[in-house]
């Protein structure tokens, strides 16, 4: 039984390789292999959201923790930074419980809006993420706020062409 819970600093040590056998997806997935061996969000980066943002861990008694949301509020709403689940625990609605969870706690503060950037053509990403509820901001309405996320990835490596900002209306 997966339960969801707020995340708590003793987790931030595990979810760094929660998020590493959740991007081993990637492997498979032409032009985006890299990924799979890319840098993840530090513990202490964790620490960090879990201290000041919001951090939600999914949770199966005899395996741990297999999967986390993380994100911070900001003047427009939830940006979430991170979804991520254990390869072995994929495609069981765990992402979809994160999300949903999140979501709750979003109203609950009074924010707008859920937002995230991620992958166009990746199914588990803009397509995933559409059927949870987003939709795909066209290139008038991404704000500065996600303008500079975007610039950030740039600046990363990331394939800036394959990727996209997302909104949900609360």
């Amino acid at each position: 039984m997966i339960s969801i819970r707020a995340a708590l600093k003793r987790d931030a040590d595990v979810l760094p390789e929660v998020e590493r056998s959740s991007g081993a997806v990637f492997r498979e997935y032409p032009g985006l292999e890299w990924i799979a061996d890319d840098d993840v969000q530090s513990a202490d980066q964790h620490r960090a959201l879990i201290s000041q943002g919001i951090a939600l861990v999914a949770e199966e008694p005899s395996a741990g923790t297999v999967g986390f949301l993380n994100g911070e509020f900001t003047q427009d709403g939830l940006h979430i930074w991170q979804i991520a689940v254990r390869l072995d625990w994929q495609g069981q609605g765990i992402g979809q419980r994160l999300i949903a969870a999140a979501r709750e706690i979003a109203v609950e503060r009074g924010a707008k809006a859920l937002t995230l950037t991620t992958f166009r053509d990746v199914p588990w990403n803009e397509p995933y993420y559409q059927r949870q509820g987003f939709r795909t901001l066209a290139e008038g309405s991404i704000t500065s706020r996600l303008r500079e996320i975007l610039e950030r990835e740039r600046q990363a490596g990331m394939p800036i062409e394959r990727r996209c900002t997302m909104m949900m209306q609360l």
